[in-house]
């Protein structure tokens, strides 16, 4: 275990990445976090950091690392460098196999699968260990990088904005505001090895031939563009903020009554707002009718406005999982069912055996279940938008996922064991109809177990007797954002 610090002999570095995770209300005292450590200087230097502030914070501290199965013997010495950095720095370690080969999909490079199979596995994992946070160690480098990768492919103000210090209340980064150059002095003041990934190196990469290529050629006409990038991200993401909440604020006004599952907009009205405005409320509408929380592309948002909202009357269009249509003076929203699954009031109802990851075909999301021996519990027992965590002993693991059926009623967290109508449940929430059909309902002998993506059942809460934990997630059939 390392000793205690004080601020006598705290490395400027160390203090500095305190500061900015204090400021960002990134860490507080008593968390417990998961820090995926590659092996690379970046997630080295963050987990460093992080051990010399254990103390002080009361920090609990894991390290995971994920085995990708690709560089052969490489791979394998990545994975006792860490695991023996770890014993060096007295944090329980773990390592995952990821087989990113095998559960590769057509359209989706092996990077691109990587980063989806950890962001699944850094979730599931954390609510397993009972993490309430994942540190991540992206830097102000790599927050330059995307920047200029998203400007590549004609991004707006939400992909400029670049990556976010903290995302989903979970996942953080504590070296988004430090550069590469300060990583590796202090990694040499330390006497802190490392190691360095080969595939970094590989032209083949977009990633790569901007950092080798790109940044030092700009670098010419800017020296300190790095720094540059990165303020111009946190500007553009308190712009991008800002005209979120103008956006809601006008879809408000926009909103006309609706039955069930619908949304309608005054079309004179969303036409008067700026195009900034009309896009964003395009956005947000399209958003909600839509089960997947992954929002509508640029090209989605102007087809709508292009098609429909200018065309004539009677104009429409299938548009990312939304029928939109122009009635005069009225832009309609619904959800379009995707080909094969048109007759929405059959129901579907597929079994999730533990463990397990099976697709729900109504919206392309998958559910995953997986069964943990585990003396930690989480903080707050209950579920989040895309996780849950149930204690297994209280029920039967005999598991499905369905949709919901007239008279499904359950005992929903937070109401002391009160029976709710799941229909009222829905209406509480102001849910459409039709988009209640294609929530999944993951249900037990005994009853439902989770409305995915919303409520657990009371009857099946964490509590100070459990000793083992059913650990359940909602997950984007694509999530965006780096995890590595």
């Amino acid at each position: 275990m390392t000793r205690p610090v004080t601020k006598l002999n705290t490395p400027r570095f160390v203090l500095d990445v305190a500061n900015r995770a204090k400021t960002s209300r990134l860490l507080s005292r008593g968390d417990r976090v998961l820090v995926a450590v590659s092996g690379g200087p970046d997630s080295v230097a963050l987990v460093s950091a992080l051990c010399a502030l254990r103390l002080r914070w009361n920090l609990q501290l894991w390290v995971v690392h994920f085995h990708h199965g690709l560089r052969g013997t490489e791979a394998d010495d990545d994975a006792e460098f860490v695991k023996g950095l770890s014993e060096r720095f007295g944090v329980p370690f773990i390592c995952r196999r990821l087989p990113v080969a095998s559960t590769r999909v057509k359209g989706r490079s092996l990077q691109d699968t990587a980063h989806h199979l950890r962001y699944e596995a850094l979730l599931t994992l954390s609510l397993a260990i009972g993490a309430n946070k994942v540190a991540l160690g992206h830097t102000q480098d790599d927050q330059a990088e995307t920047l200029l990768m998203w400007l590549l492919r004609g991004a707006g103000t939400t992909g400029l904005a670049g990556m976010p210090a903290m995302r989903e209340d979970r996942f953080i980064r504590p070296l988004l505001e430090v550069g590469r150059g300060d990583i590796l002095q202090y990694l040499s003041e330390q006497g802190v090895p490392f190691r360095e990934d080969s595939t970094n190196l590989k032209p083949v990469y977009l990633r790569n031939r901007m950092r080798h290529e790109v940044i030092p050629a700009l670098h010419v006409f800017n020296p300190g563009l790095v720094k540059t990038l990165s303020r111009q991200a946190v500007i553009l993401r308190e712009d991008d903020r800002y005209l979120d909440q103008l956006a809601e604020a006008e879809m408000t006004c926009l909103s006309q009554p609706a039955d069930g599952d619908e949304w309608i907009l005054d079309r004179k009205k969303l036409l008067a707002l700026p195009l900034a405005l009309q896009r964003r409320v395009v956005r947000l509408a399209l958003r909600r009718i839509r089960v997947q929380r992954q929002g509508p592309s640029f090209a989605a948002v102007s087809q709508v406005l292009d098609r429909v909202v200018s065309g004539r009357s009677g104009s429409m269009g299938k548009i990312q999982g939304a029928l939109v249509t122009r009635e005069y003076e009225r832009i309609r929203f619904v959800p379009a069912l995707s080909e094969g699954h048109e007759r929405a009031s059959e129901p579907c109802r597929m079994p999730l055996p533990v463990p397990s990851s099976v697709t729900w075909p109504l919206t392309g999301q998958r559910v995953t279940a997986s069964l943990l021996h585990s003396s930690v519990r989480p903080e707050r027992a209950g579920s989040s938008l895309a996780s849950a965590v149930v204690d297994p002993d209280r029920l039967t693991l005999d598991l499905e996922v369905r949709s919901w059926s007239p008279g499904d009623a359950f005992q929903p967290f937070g109401m002391h064991g009160r029976r709710k109508k799941l229909q009222d449940f829905f209406a509480d929430l102001k849910i459409p109809r039709r988009a209640r059909r294609r929530i999944p309902v993951i249900v037990a002998p005994e009853g439902i177990v989770w409305i995915a993506g919303h409520r657990i059942d009371h009857r099946f809460r964490i509590t100070n007797h459990t000793s083992r934990m059913l650990c359940l997630a909602l997950l984007d059939a694509d999530p965006t954002g780096r995890t590595d």
